[in-house]
């Protein structure tokens, strides 16, 4: 059977053109690893392909805000530890040093050390990660607690500015958790009991419901049929007759109100009032340090009970601070075990994508080499085709 020249040219060529385009795609998958490197080559595995990638980059947004919400939480625990291991620490100072004979000097000495130790842990409570208050709740780009400072510089108040809901974020589709905690709730104690009055003046609580909170001083002056109550030093006197079992004793700097039985006052003086219930650990401190410091006057006794209670007092914060420990290990622990779980489906997903569209290595380098042969041995034919000549035919 015989083939004219142009046919055997045809073949010849089409076989070269064959082979280097073959050559040209193998280098390329040897190249990228890859079997697709564009979708025209097989629509269909690509979509697939298109799909899992999607699902795979959305479980890594998933892992990331997984992850920054543990970061959030596991530094919020060491910020509670940290609280704790201050408050724990100003208590045992104030055991230790009550415990015996307590002069003045000494009082005034640990009075300092706790009025350190408030500054401390306002500073704990604000406490940031990437311009995130981490107890600011949905107001967390400012600090959690503002102070209120007296002309001494000392603390007289702390005061909750940031915002009384959580700050939720999605972490898989459908379920939310917030890493940003609400300071007001962590670590204030409201289980408000009826208010204590100590001293002798007969003054005791009114039937209405207080809204102060932790320690305050009464003050009673003036005389039967017109005593004068105050709870703000004074810039604010409610004047009674002595027959009123409710009186309403508001503090003009704060709103704050005492309710106050007065028809059984029989003295004039300071009286000490605590409510038992409404400590947090900012105003416990507070109040032990202005204890200490006894500006007042209070008498040794009642000065020594007021301490002990104080002492108590701080045992029911650093109780209300335990609570925290389950709510941020809580969610830590449902986070990592939610992590894990994406981590496997991300892992999955990665495989099947790999499946679709990664090079078989071996295949690809026994392919390269036999286009590679089939490439040279179609170059050496022509070679020789195209070095003929017309005598080459005449003989």
């Amino acid at each position: 059977m015989s083939y004219s020249l142009e046919s055997i040219f045809k073949n010849t060529y089409w076989a070269i053109s064959m082979h280097t385009t073959a050559l040209n795609e193998l280098q390329q998958r040897a190249a990228t690893g890859q079997d697709l490197n564009r979708v025209s080559q097989d629509p269909n595995r690509s979509n697939h392909i298109l799909g899992f990638q999607t699902d795979s980059r959305s479980k890594e947004v998933y892992l990331k805000t997984m992850q920054e919400s543990i970061s959030i939480l596991e530094l919020s625990s060491s910020v509670v530890q940290s609280i704790m291991s201050e408050l724990g620490q100003a208590r045992a100072d104030m055991t230790s040093t009550m415990s015996g004979t307590t002069s003045n000097q000494i009082r005034q000495s640990l009075a300092e050390q706790i009025n350190n130790a408030l500054e401390q842990l306002v500073a704990f409570s604000n406490s940031e990660r990437l311009g995130q208050y981490l107890f600011a709740g949905t107001n967390s780009e400012q600090p959690a607690y503002r102070t209120v400072k007296n002309s001494e510089g000392d603390i007289i108040q702390v005061l909750y500015q940031g915002g009384q809901e959580e700050q939720p974020v999605e972490i898989i589709r459908g379920m939310q958790v917030s890493a940003l905690l609400v300071g007001d709730r962590l670590f204030r104690n409201d289980t408000r009991e009826t208010p204590v009055f100590y001293g002798d003046t007969g003054a005791s609580a009114g039937s209405g419901t207080s809204s102060v909170r932790g320690d305050i001083m009464l003050s009673i002056t003036g005389g039967p049929g017109a005593y004068q109550l105050s709870i703000d030093g004074g810039q604010h006197v409610v004047t009674v007759n002595g027959t009123e079992d409710n009186v309403a004793v508001v503090n003009s700097k704060t709103g704050e109100v005492l309710y106050v039985n007065a028809a059984t006052i029989s003295g004039t003086g300071t009286v000490p009032v605590r409510v038992p219930g409404t400590y947090d650990m900012f105003n416990v401190l507070i109040h032990a340090r202005d204890l200490l410091k006894n500006k007042e006057g209070i008498d040794d006794a009642t000065l020594n009970q007021l301490l002990d209670a104080t002492i108590s007092s701080m045992q029911q914060v650093e109780q209300k601070l335990v609570r925290a420990f389950p709510i941020i290990g809580g969610r830590i622990e449902t986070l990592m075990n939610l992590k894990e779980s994406m981590e496997d489906m991300k892992a999955s997903s990665d495989d099947e994508i790999s499946r679709l569209r990664d090079s078989d290595i071996t295949e690809v380098a026994i392919d390269l080499a036999r286009h590679q042969m089939l490439y040279e041995m179609s170059l050496t034919a022509a070679s020789k085709i195209f070095s003929m000549s017309l005598l080459d035919f005449l003989k």
